[in-house]
């Protein structure tokens, strides 16, 4: 449906054009049959206007089809280039994991709940066997936890520990950029929005309730911001940009727009005629 509303819209760009050459073709078509059927003339004018107006008609019907043709190809490349954007990943990655899953809940720390937000640093450190599942490590001034698997602040599965929840994935965002701005329609932003609740709730319980939410949102420039220092030293994040970028890539790399499309297959006819198998 949107497809076919952007090939509308890119028509009507061309509109006025195109409204001429046909307000030209029918007037050329009233002229002729109204002159023809009033004056005897010979076959072969006839048969002259008939095909220069019939040429206008197909160079209309083709400049149409053009038009719409390069409106699809541009269609189609923004629709691969907008996975490069940081909305899209997030929320794909999100997605892509299981939410019927129950929330699983941060276990309380003996971390004093005084500690402000901005005084605690949680590093994430690389897991020889998974990757995706980095362990944890928090520090509080000189004081320093031992590596905490990612359950304890609720970061997986209820019903799979070596499985990372959406949560983890926020929090790995975080990790990259500090604070971050989501624009996705309605539905996807209200999702988001729950699932940084829910982080929010399970740090405050591993932490503790303070004055401020760990993770606030900026009315004015609509940008998350979280307080808590998140140290990614196994770069999760820019790993996953890293392989949508070659990704996208790749579908760039494949991606045939439709005008070359119909010239590698006259090509191909063309090739297989002059070999002579259609003798």
């Amino acid at each position: 449906m949107e497809k076919n509303e952007i090939l509308s819209d890119g028509s009507r760009s061309q509109y006025s054009e195109q409204f001429k050459n046909w307000k030209w073709i029918i007037i050329q078509t009233i002229l002729w049959l109204s002159i023809s059927l009033k004056f005897d003339f010979n076959p072969v004018i006839n048969l002259m206007a008939f095909f220069t107006i019939f040429n206008q008609f197909i160079h209309n019907i083709l400049s149409i089809a053009q038009d719409k043709r390069q409106i699809f190809n541009n269609f189609v490349t923004q629709e691969i280039l907008s996975m490069l954007s940081f909305s899209n990943l997030l929320w794909e990655k999100i997605s892509d994991l299981n939410k019927e899953d129950e929330i699983m809940k941060a276990e309380r720390s003996n971390i004093p709940s005084e500690v402000e937000w901005t005084d605690i640093f949680i590093e994430l450190l690389p897991n020889e066997f998974d990757d995706d599942l980095p362990f944890l490590c928090i520090r509080v001034g000189h004081e320093q936890s031992e590596i905490l698997h990612p359950l304890k602040l609720g970061l997986v599965n209820c019903s799979d520990h070596k499985k990372q929840n959406g949560l983890f994935i926020i929090l790995k965002a975080f990790g990259k950029y500090g604070s971050f701005i989501f624009n996705g329609n309605t539905s996807q932003k209200k999702s988001i929005e729950k699932s940084i609740d829910e982080l929010s709730k399970n740090l405050i319980r591993y932490f503790g309730l303070k004055d401020l939410m760990p993770i606030i949102k900026n009315d004015q420039s609509a940008r998350w911001e979280c307080f808590i220092n998140i140290n990614d030293k196994t770069n999760s994040w820019h790993q996953i940009e890293l392989e949508r970028y070659q990704d996208v890539r790749s579908l760039l790399s494949d991606w045939v727009p439709l005008n070359q499309e119909v010239e590698k297959i006259d090509k191909s006819e063309e090739s297989y005629k002059m070999k002579g198998y259609e003798w």
